[in-house]
């Protein structure tokens, strides 16, 4: 749009934090899937001082298979109707303070989705400290566990 050229692309393999399908339930290949991102990390910043121009990842989604999960993902998956919080919650307000798009505020010390859709970033989901929300009926994402950075990196911040 603006004339400008990509000069270079790298890809890094993460641990998939959404756990509606992602099982992170087993910290142990979480931690080995970050310790393998960290040593690409470092791969990458010598490709970057040398100016190079980047490499594909080993696995690619084929184009169709992307568009129609992006279909599916922002026609259904992305509607915050399949948010729900249970009795667990003690309305500590971190699902709402951190929220990137304000698509929560609380009421009655509970967390209410007052926008149609979101990102679906699930990081009400994983800083909830007593695991009281959850995407559908709960099964897959109680089941999947939750992902927050320090959890792995044992920062203090949430």
């Amino acid at each position: 749009e603006k004339g400008l050229a990509l000069d270079a692309k790298f890809d890094i393999r993460m641990p998939d934090t959404w756990t509606v399908i992602f099982d992170l339930s087993n910290t142990e290949k979480v931690k080995n899937s970050l310790k393998q991102a960290e040593e690409e990390i470092n791969e990458l910043k010598v490709l970057l001082s040398e100016k190079k121009k980047g490499k594909e990842m080993d696995f690619t989604v084929p184009e169709f298979v992307g568009r129609v999960a992006k279909k599916l993902y922002d026609g259904k998956m992305r509607k915050t109707k399949n948010l729900s919080v249970s009795d667990a919650c003690i309305g500590c307000t971190l699902c709402a303070k951190k929220c990137p798009v304000q698509a929560i505020e609380m009421q009655n010390k509970k967390p209410v989705w007052v926008k149609e859709d979101c990102t679906m970033c699930l990081g009400c989901l994983h800083r909830c400290p007593k695991h009281a929300i959850y995407y559908g009926n709960g099964k897959a994402t109680n089941a999947h566990g939750q992902y927050t950075y320090q959890k792995y990196a044992g920062e203090k911040r949430v």
